[in-house]
């Protein structure tokens, strides 16, 4: 209440609010319209979100809850968001971060802006006391509501908050702002360890033999900030070490092979590069028809065609014909010069520089009985578009865009 009052006097008529009910508590409905009325009376642009929260989740109910309510933040379109964590939200979440054995990282705690997909977080009260905002709420007669949950000290903040913070404040009066600092120091260091491994990952590119070179830490260091470009969460120490030993000794190798799983997908080394790909569909085992009118699933992909000109499969020639879709056999050729031999697909898939991984999920494309194409790879000499014709690029793509 006290971020709102704030925020609608230095901007006005330019913020709305948005108010997440997670239905845990009884009094969720009577939270919504409290928040309602207010913005009703402010004359704030009001948006409730309700979500769905597992209790039965393995993360506990404090997390799940949490991911629920980033991810309505998320989808709710604002490009920049502002929450009201202060000081002692801040030294809470340190503590609770060190209790559960986290690095560098996970001691920096909250961080006053932070982008998040395409909306930018801020969290403009991070330095400010909790009893400086109470003050400010009475003297500008705010009303609000205490959440009954945070009496409860089955959640471990909550145990933190009522137990732990008031039995180190008898001994160290300042210790809310001494964690909120320590904090502070430990974001300094993150961002150091951040610019280190962005550093790395350059040297790193087509070169990545010379990791063996580089210290364990610094090494760890550069998997990790990996995985977060991926999007993917870092594992414990004892998984990354893991992984970290395999990939080294892979590199040490004539025949450099690696794979290691993590939760979101599977972290591969083929040619000297390295390459995180999420755990795919399994690959297709039989042939279906395609009118190519319409886009067609193939291995947890879309295939579909896209107009071009001079490339690409001859628009005349594949007008009004319907195409078969195979899955990969072994031992297909293809004519993709019309007076050179018949190359075998293994050998154009291998030139395509296509992962080993992939080959078999990839749809090869017959006319009747012949093979006439490969997306991303080739396409058969009596097929490919004449210079300055129409024709069709063949996509088989992710949501995001064509291969």
């Amino acid at each position: 209440m006290v971020l709102l009052d704030l925020v609608i006097g230095l901007l006005p008529g330019r913020v709305r609010a948005i108010h997440v009910q997670h239905g845990l508590s009884p009094n969720a409905d009577a939270w919504a319209d409290f928040c309602a009325a207010f913005c009703h009376a402010r004359e704030i642009p009001f948006t409730l979100k309700k979500v769905k929260v597992p209790r039965d989740s393995k993360e506990g109910l404090e997390a799940a809850a949490r991911q629920a309510r980033y991810q309505a933040f998320a989808e709710s379109g604002a490009t920049i968001l502002a929450l009201a964590h202060h000081r002692r939200d801040q030294a809470e979440t340190l503590l609770f971060n060190l209790c559960r054995g986290a690095g560098v990282a996970g001691a920096s705690a909250m961080p006053e802006m932070r982008r998040m997909g395409r909306m930018t977080l801020l969290r403009p009260l991070l330095k400010s006391g909790a009893a400086t905002l109470a003050a400010y709420a009475q003297a500008r007669a705010l009303s609000w509501i205490e959440d009954e949950s945070n009496a409860d000290e089955r959640h471990t903040r909550n145990f933190l908050r009522q137990r732990i913070l008031p039995e180190l404040a008898a001994r160290f009066p300042a210790i809310e702002t001494t964690l909120a600092r320590a904090a502070g120091h430990f974001a300094d260091a993150q961002t150091l360890l951040r610019e280190r491994a962005t550093e790395d990952d350059l040297a790193l590119a087509g070169h990545l033999f010379s990791l063996r070179s580089l210290s364990l830490p610094r090494q760890a260091n550069w998997l990790r900030y990996r995985l977060r470009q991926q999007g993917w969460r870092v594992p414990e120490a004892a998984v990354l070490e893991e992984a970290l030993r395999q990939l080294v000794r892979a590199l040490g190798q004539a025949d450099s092979r690696f794979e290691f799983r993590f939760a979101e997908g599977r972290l591969r080394l083929w040619q000297g590069h390295l390459y995180a790909t999420p755990h795919p569909a399994p690959p297709e085992t039989a042939e279906r028809f395609w009118d190519t009118r319409t886009p067609c699933s193939w291995s947890g992909r879309r295939l579909r065609l896209e107009p071009c000109r001079g490339t690409g499969l001859d628009a005349a020639l594949l007008a009004g014909k319907s195409l078969i879709l195979r899955p990969r056999q072994g031992g297909e050729t293809l004519q993709t010069h019309p007076r050179g031999p018949h190359r075998t697909l293994k050998n154009l898939l291998r030139e395509a520089g296509i992962p080993p991984w992939e080959r078999s999920r990839l749809p090869f494309i017959y006319h009747e009985t012949s093979l006439i194409a490969c997306p991303g790879v080739a396409i058969a000499a009596d097929w490919q578009c004449p210079p300055e014709q129409p024709g069709w690029h063949i996509c088989w793509e992710d949501e995001e865009g064509c291969n």
